[in-house]
């Protein structure tokens, strides 16, 4: 006779937890619009304005300020306080400008000192779905006495959140 054996299997749980992580880096990407005056006629009277943005898609809650440094042309006695930004054609010859921290009247030249003061108070970052902008707002002033051509400055914007 053949010998008969059964194993009894049974169907049993067990529980394990493992955890689920992410770290949520604290980050910003800026693009600008920059300035363009057009075109600039010395013998008129007219002041020239123009707008610009400055853009910053942030983290979450991140407070996020802008300031602007002197520019690649600065005049004599220009400071990153109060800056006095020249374009120029690239001979030696100066086309004055202005960026101001709010729409004219305002005459507070955005430099590099604190938000508020001499830059725009800091906006609070909603997230990256809706960027943090800033309108830069340029005056060029009338009579300015400079040989036609092209004149260009290099303005650079620090972000910091």
């Amino acid at each position: 006779m053949l010998g008969v054996s059964a194993s009894i299997v049974s169907a049993g749980t067990s529980n394990t937890n493992f955890a689920v992580t992410a770290t949520v880096l604290d980050r910003c990407t800026v693009s600008s619009s920059g300035l363009a005056f057009g075109g600039y006629d010395p013998t008129n009277a007219a002041t020239l304005r123009a707008q610009g943005t400055i853009a910053a898609k942030c983290t979450k809650g991140d407070a996020v300020s802008v300031a602007l440094n002197q520019g690649a042309n600065p005049a004599p006695g220009s400071t990153p306080l109060a800056p006095i930004r020249r374009m120029t054609d690239g001979a030696s010859h100066y086309l004055p400008y202005h960026i101001y921290i709010a729409a004219p009247p305002s005459r507070t030249e955005w430099g590099t000192g604190a938000a508020g003061k001499n830059q725009p108070p800091a906006q609070i970052a909603a997230g990256v779905s809706a960027p943090v902008v800033f309108t830069t707002y340029g005056v060029l002033s009338a009579g300015t006495n400079v040989p036609a051509g092209e004149y260009t400055d290099i303005v650079i914007a620090v972000v910091t959140f």
